[in-house]
């Protein structure tokens, strides 16, 4: 190599471009230039959107770790204690359960009468999925509060379900 290298120290070298070094990509490309003021990439909007609202999560859950209380939309206590109330109600004052109370609980969770205890579970999990507070932060107040309702339905309609399994009685 070096004899050749030797060889050929004299001889002028071409102004084309090197066939075996890469070209730029085009991430470098972008690395090297930098972004105008003007343009903000709406992805990057999102991500920093989403970035504060993970903090601001973050700095409720330490305040209550705290014991202080933190500003929220709804609390757990306010989302049980109706779906409490009623399981009381049904449980304690009447020992058989009106069946049609209970095609009503069954409805809530989109099941139909005979449902196992199995797929009462599988159908609260679901629909928890689907109206949990927590999917709708960005939402206006209003579907906020349709689907804040929906899942204290859920929620009192799958304990209620779960209650009266337990007694023997669903």
């Amino acid at each position: 190599m070096r004899e050749q290298g030797a060889r050929t120290a004299g001889v002028p070298r071409p102004d084309a471009a090197n066939p075996w070094q890469e070209e730029p990509t085009a991430l470098s490309r972008l690395r090297d230039t930098p972004p105008l003021n003007d343009e903000i990439d709406p992805r990057a909007e999102r991500y920093s959107e989403w970035a504060e609202r993970l903090r601001a999560k973050r700095r409720r859950l330490a305040s209550d770790l705290d014991g202080t209380p933190a500003p929220s939309n709804w609390s757990t206590d306010a989302l049980f204690e109706e779906s409490r109330r009623v399981e009381d109600d049904e449980l304690h004052s009447v020992r058989r359960p009106n069946p049609w109370r209970v095609q009503e609980l069954l409805a809530v969770l989109d099941l139909r009468e005979g449902a196992t205890a199995a797929e009462v579970g599988n159908a609260y999990r679901r629909l928890a999925k689907v109206h949990h507070p927590d999917h709708f932060v960005e939402a206006d107040s209003d579907i906020q509060e349709y689907h804040a309702h929906k899942m204290r339905e859920i929620i009192r309609a799958y304990r209620t379900l779960q209650e009266l399994n337990k007694e023997g009685l669903g």
